[in-house]
């Protein structure tokens, strides 16, 4: 088994492809399956092996099924098809919304042995080339791309072997998701003319009807479902309702004084976000904005300073958004409403990583819901529709009675008994001795 294993340590320039590891004689057992994968994770990735509904995904995956992973960010959602990527023969194709994931991605695998590469419209002519030429002469096993170069997979021509498609943050699959890309519809179309390998879609936050629609744009085949709990106990909910931008930046100045850890404030435009920006700024914060009118480079660089916690506070649009994964952010405040409640759940949620105590609050002013009306037309009725019921449901968490982690979780499609913490359920004055009472939180696996 070990010298079998070693096989996979091989460097990320080298035109032999690793030893396939199963799959070349008779159909291997439960037991054989999680004992290879559970030695090549702590073999290369440092880990003791696959958690619960990791281990569902990659064993599902070997024995050839499709799967549907709707896994927390943190949960180690990329090790349930890099693991399987190095168990198959063949190329795994990875569909990546982000430049910057992909690289990180790419970077972390070859930095571990792992023959990986990346297609995107930032590499040169000469390097998409040479990617190709790698790819086609077997010494890539994973391949990541955009999903708007897709096409490009035409040149594959029958030549390589797609053991495995791998659909990242795959919510945006969905018109009914909260990031909608069009380009993400034609993943089934692609898939069909790689001969419809073994698939797994993954994603954070996804609803029942964005699962059913992944499912059936994908084309998958009686997937196999590992849903993880969308409840995240160490986190508070609170909502402020202000008459005025003044009363709204005064709530948020005496939230941030004194906070411990990072923050990240969202704001629905991008003019709003300079300009709290450069407010706070101008109190003594040490904040930054980040929104898609910077240009790439420059968001680049600021993410790597927040993650290095150069910046304290991230005033951002909700382009600051997939691939964030900062463990320390003690603190995430919406100024407005917004439309949908997974968009929201999703950016709130960027808090406590780490486990520990973590506030997410919405404050908002009456004028804020007639602004996110506004986002609740879309291009059919039936549309429409969805988007109105999502923003019905923000609504009542803004201005509502009723608890506000069971108001956004009833919506995720999962139902809970008791409210660990919110300001309708557990004062806000008794929510420090509450937080005490919670397990000790720890880093997930990455």
């Amino acid at each position: 088994m070990q010298q079998r294993l070693d096989t996979l340590r091989h460097r990320s320039d080298d035109a032999r492809p690793p030893e396939n590891v199963i799959f070349h004689t008779v159909e291997p057992t439960h037991g054989f399956l999680q004992d290879t994968a559970a030695g090549l994770v702590q073999r290369l990735w440092g880990y003791g092996g696959l958690r619960g509904l990791q281990r569902k995904v990659v064993l599902a995956v070997l024995r050839g099924r499709d799967c549907l992973a709707v896994l927390p960010t943190g949960a180690g959602k990329s090790l349930c098809y890099q693991v399987p990527a190095l168990l198959l023969p063949g190329l795994t194709v990875v569909v990546s919304p982000l430049i910057s994931l992909m690289q990180d991605q790419v970077a972390g695998l070859r930095a571990r042995g792992i023959a990986a590469a990346y297609l995107s419209s930032t590499q040169s002519p000469k390097v998409r080339r040479a990617v190709w030429r790698a790819t086609l002469k077997g010494a890539v096993r994973l391949l990541y791309v955009a999903p708007e170069r897709l096409h490009q997979l035409r040149a594959l021509g029958g030549r390589v072997s797609v053991s495995l498609l791998a659909v990242d943050e795959a919510h945006c699959i969905s018109e009914w998701g909260h990031e909608f890309r069009p380009s993400y519809r034609t993943i089934g179309r692609y898939r069909r003319l790689l001969g419809r390998p073994r698939t797994v879609a993954l994603t954070a936050t996804a609803t029942p009807k964005t699962r059913e629609d992944i499912i059936g744009v994908l084309g998958l085949e009686r997937p196999v479902l590992a849903i993880a709990s969308f409840d995240r106990p160490n986190l508070y909910f609170e909502v402020h309702k202000v008459a005025d931008e003044r009363s709204r930046f005064e709530a948020l100045t005496s939230m941030l004084r004194g906070l411990k850890g990072s923050a990240i404030v969202y704001l629905p435009t991008r003019n709003r976000t300079d300009g709290i920006a450069k407010v706070l700024r101008q109190r003594g914060f040490n904040a930054a904005p980040y929104h898609a009118g910077l240009p790439g480079p420059a968001r680049r660089a600021l993410l790597a300073r927040f993650q290095r916690g150069e910046i304290d506070i991230m005033v951002a649009t909700s382009a600051f958004g997939m691939g964030i994964d900062k463990p320390d952010v003690r603190l995430v405040v919406h100024l407005g409403v917004p439309v949908r409640p997974e968009a929201y759940y999703q950016e709130a949620g960027r808090a406590g990583r780490d486990g520990k105590p973590a506030r997410c609050v919405l404050i908002w002013a009456p004028y804020d819901l007639e602004l996110a009306s506004l986002f609740t037309q879309g291009p059919s009725h039936k549309k429409s529709e969805a988007l109105q019921r999502a923003f019905d449901t923000m609504r009542r968490y803004a201005s509502g009675r009723e608890c506000r982690r069971k108001l956004l979780l009833g919506y995720l499609g999962e139902g809970i008994d008791r409210c660990s913490g919110c300001d309708r359920c557990i004062p806000e004055n008794s929510a420090a001795r509450t937080f005490r009472l919670l397990p000790r939180g720890r880093s997930l696996q990455s």
